[in-house]
C-alpha cells in the first residue's frame, strides 16, 4: 500500500503549518504510524497555482497512491476540519506565492464541476478526534484557493486513472509561533495535538482500506 502525505509551501515569507507538520511527519513519524513508514512518502506542494497543476499530475504519476491525505493550514480555524468536497474553481482573493490571482477559471477546463471525497466514515473520524480531547469537525467548503485546487486535482485524476484509490484533504489551525510571529489574534493548535490528529485520521483509513481490501 502507498500513502502519499501533501502540505503547502508558505505563501509569504512567513511559515505554514501544513508545511512544518507534514516535515515533522517525515522526519518522525507518530508511535501510531511506524508499522507504516515504509508506506509513507510526504511532499511539499508548492504556491504556484500553475506550477501546482503540474506537480500533481508529475507526483500522482510517479507514486500512484492508494491513498491520499492532502493538508492545508486554515488561519482562523480552532480545530481540525476534514473536508467534504472540491470544487473546479479557482478564485484568489489573496495572491499565491508567485503573485497569481485568478478570478474565477476552472481547475480542470470542461471537468465535473466538483467531487466529493472518497476517504470513508468521515463522520466517525470527527469522534474519534474527540475522544482523544482533538477538537473537529467535517467541513462543506475547501475554499478557492490552493487547497481546493489540489484536492480537487488529485480527485480528478483519482477518477480518470484509478477510481480505486482513496483521496481526502484536511485543514488544520496554525501553530503557536505563528501566533508569535505573524497573526497575535488567531486560534491555533500546538504541532503535537495536530500530528496525532493526523495520525489517527491516516490509521483509520489504512485500517478501513485494508478491511475493504480483505472482504473483496
Amino acid at each position: 500500500m502507498k500513502i502519499l502525505l501533501t502540505g503547502f509551501e508558505p505563501n509569504d515569507d512567513g511559515l505554514n503549518a501544513s508545511e512544518i507538520v507534514v516535515r515533522s511527519l517525515n522526519d518522525d513519524l507518530p508511535t501510531l504510524l511506524r508499522k507504516y513508514h515504509h508506506d509513507i512518502h510526504c511532499k511539499i506542494m508548492p504556491g504556484d497555482t500553475y506550477a501546482l497543476s503540474q506537480v500533481v499530475d508529475e507526483t500522482l504519476s510517479q507514486d500512484s497512491p492508494d491513498i491520499y491525505l492532502g493538508i492545508g493550514q486554515a488561519r482562523g480555524y480552532n480545530r481540525i476540519a476534514l473536508e467534504r468536497m472540491a470544487k473546479n474553481l479557482r478564485y484568489f482573493v489573496t495572491p499565491d506565492r508567485a503573485g497569481n490571482t485568478p478570478k474565477g477559471e476552472p481547475i480542470v477546463p470542461n471537468a465535473p464541476l466538483a467531487y466529493l471525497s472518497s476517504l470513508p466514515v468521515q463522520s466517525g473520524l470527527v469522534s474519534r478526534l474527540e475522544q482523544h480531547l482533538i477538537p473537529a469537525r467535517i467541513a462543506n467548503d475547501c475554499g478557492t484557493h490552493l487547497c481546493n485546487q489540489v484536492f480537487y486535482q488529485v480527485l480528478h485524476w483519482s477518477a480518470l486513472q484509478r477510481p480505486e484509490m482513496r483521496v481526502g484533504f484536511v485543514h488544520i489551525p496554525i501553530l503557536p509561533e505563528q501566533v508569535i510571529q505573524q497573526w497575535p489574534d488567531s486560534p491555533f493548535m500546538p504541532l503535537e495535538m495536530t500530528r496525532t490528529a493526523i495520525a489517527l485520521i491516516l490509521d483509520h483509513h489504512i485500517s478501513n482500506d485494508r478491511s475493504t481490501t480483505a472482504l473483496d
